[in-house]
């Protein structure tokens, strides 16, 4: 029951430990606190930074995360909460929480959201998927892109009824702090292109593609690519690296804490994905700072730009694609830099925290009527 109109009482099982990565969701669920709204949070005790902001803004945090996909005493802990405390929602942002609330929940009045943020593996002949999305228990299923959203309804009876899209927004204010770190030391000068690829190296983030693409980029270009992330050791990897003529252009920066701070310094980021985003973190940001992005047209990242006005969109597994996106934007300057102010303004305009605050509440008003 609401605890007063339009006021909601919500429970959140989501893991919040990594501070960059949980931002855009965690501060969500601050600013429904901050609008009247009461809150509980299910995550882990070391999650210190947001288990102290949860509680700043009187959010009860439970440090208290399932560790199993089915665990009966979970699912006690789950009930002894919804008969203690008379929910009106239950968020489940992980498969853990989800498998378990379904259970907890049988019987209770409590609308159960379940939320998506992954493109791919999505099936109905997938016994897995009926014991997390597809289980009856499941109210409705919040997608991170509209993609999302197509593909879920392709593949439930009746989904679409149950689906709603929402994209995780972010607040420009949190990129006013972030200062590019200085170009010497990292050893380059003002004048070289700088492509920045964010991400550890899996089989979906195409990486082979970009090595290809950099066969096809006119040798003359003053372009370094900065390889930013966990796996650019992998050995086949190493070889197409070393068999590129960019070779002596690749840097390999591994793990940086300061991820953004080295994005915001480059020119441009790169993402060859394949198949399996939802909506990338690393684009986004790109994006809000200023940096129009080359991203392939794969569902998840469609809905992040308008192709030849804020960034640069190619079909995925296309060399000769990305190569001419690359050359384009190491060539123009002026196209590069308008690019990446209609970014900045097509992210404030379309992901905005405040946008994604707003289509939470309209949803819960729907979901109780």
């Amino acid at each position: 029951m609401a605890t007063d109109k339009n006021h909601f009482k919500i429970l959140v099982i989501s893991d919040y430990r990594s501070v960059g990565s949980s931002r855009p969701e965690a501060e969500i669920f601050i600013r429904l606190a901050q609008l009247g709204h009461q809150l509980h949070v299910i995550t882990h005790a070391d999650a210190h930074y947001y288990n102290q902001r949860f509680r700043e803004h009187g959010i009860s945090v439970f440090e208290n995360p399932p560790s199993k996909k089915i665990s009966f005493s979970y699912i006690r802990f789950l009930k002894s909460l919804l008969k203690e405390h008379t929910y009106d929602f239950v968020h489940a942002f992980n498969s853990k929480g989800l498998t378990n609330a379904v259970w907890a929940l049988a019987g209770n009045k409590a609308k159960l959201i379940a939320y998506r943020g992954y493109a791919g593996q999505t099936h109905w002949y997938d016994p897995m998927m009926y014991l997390k999305y597809f289980h009856p228990r499941v109210d409705h299923i919040i997608c991170v892109s509209q993609d999302i959203e197509d593909i879920l309804s392709k593949n439930m009876i009746g989904g679409r009824k149950k689906l709603t899209t929402i994209p995780k927004g972010h607040d420009p204010a949190w990129y006013k702090s972030i200062i590019p770190v200085e170009r010497k030391t990292l050893g380059f000068t003002e004048h070289e292109i700088l492509v920045c690829f964010l991400a550890n190296v899996r089989p979906f983030k195409g990486l082979p593609y970009l090595l290809k693409a950099t066969h096809l980029i006119p040798a003359g270009l003053p372009i370094h690519f900065l390889f930013i992330g966990h796996g650019y050791d992998e050995p086949s990897i190493r070889q197409e690296m070393d068999g590129s003529p960019f070779k002596e252009k690749f840097h390999l920066l591994g793990f940086r804490s300061d991820a953004r701070e080295v994005l915001a310094a480059c020119d441009c980021l790169v993402q060859t994905s394949t198949h399996g985003e939802g909506l990338s973190k690393s684009v986004v940001e790109s994006m809000f700072l200023g940096i129009a992005p080359i991203i392939t047209n794969i569902p998840g990242n469609r809905d992040l730009m308008k192709d030849g006005e804020s960034g640069w969109m190619v079909p995925a597994k296309d060399p000769t694609s990305i190569a001419q996106a690359l050359t384009e934007m190491a060539s123009d300057k002026a196209e590069r830099e308008r690019r990446g102010v209609a970014a900045t303004e097509y992210m404030r305009t379309h992901f905005h925290i405040d946008q994604t605050v707003e289509r939470f509440v309209d949803l819960y008003e729907r979901l109780k009527l």
